[in-house]
């Protein structure tokens, strides 16, 4: 059993700060929109995107603080023999082990990754075919916001899935979903949107730009 430490309360304080400002905000974007068919669907896509943010948030969070309770550093042990462990690892880097020691440029990049997804989310249409764009948006936040957590609290992210069989960078569940949501958008952006469903990412005065050039050219 999983004691709560001050760490964990604050993580669990932050995870329900953000779950209330999400729910909040889902609120008064279904009350903006209530005279539309799509304030429910909206609605409905928020919560289902809370409901996986947090989830995912604490699978990552809690299997770091076992780890780091029951084994000591460096030590491994065998899931599958020569295949997968677990292997007790401190990164001061970001994913895989890059950028050693840049905690404060890790900080920086990664509050602008939540600040660029939060805005995203908000500007994206209630459309269900976008639907695997929620998911993967919240996937990367989920891994941004996971791996800050650890970076704020004691300067390094525990990392502990080692797949020896490729002697593979050993990563944390965080690094998983930000993995994960970049590959479905990079699916998403290359072969699966058209140019026009994503001009709601366009600034308005580039969307003014092109409206005067359909009407000069008229």
């Amino acid at each position: 059993m999983i004691s709560l430490t001050a760490d964990s309360l604050i993580v669990i304080g932050f995870m329900l700060f953000l779950a209330v400002s999400s729910i909040v905000f889902a609120f008064f974007s279904r009350s903006s929109i209530a005279d539309k068919k799509i304030s429910k669907y909206r609605s409905s896509l928020f919560v289902c995107d809370i409901v996986t943010f947090l989830s995912l948030l604490y699978v990552d969070y809690f299997s770091k603080v076992r780890v780091r309770e029951n084994m000591e550093l460096g030590e491994s042990i065998d899931l599958i023999p020569r295949v997968l462990q677990i292997c007790y690892f401190e990164n001061t880097g970001a994913v895989w082990g890059i950028l050693k020691g840049k905690s404060v440029f890790l900080l920086i990049t990664t509050a602008i990754i939540m600040a660029i997804c939060i805005y995203v989310f908000i500007k994206v249409p209630a459309d269900r075919k976008y639907a695997a764009f929620h998911v993967a948006l919240t996937l990367v936040l989920i891994g941004a916001v996971g791996n800050m957590i650890d970076r704020c609290i004691k300067q390094s992210v525990t990392d502990f899935i080692y797949v020896s069989l490729i002697d593979f960078p050993i990563f944390n569940v965080a690094d998983i979903c930000v993995v994960i949501g970049v590959f479905l958008l990079m699916i998403l952006f290359l072969f699966i949107y058209k140019d026009s469903d994503l001009d709601f990412l366009k600034p308005k005065f580039i969307k003014s730009l092109k409206s005067d050039e359909k009407t000069a050219g008229k």
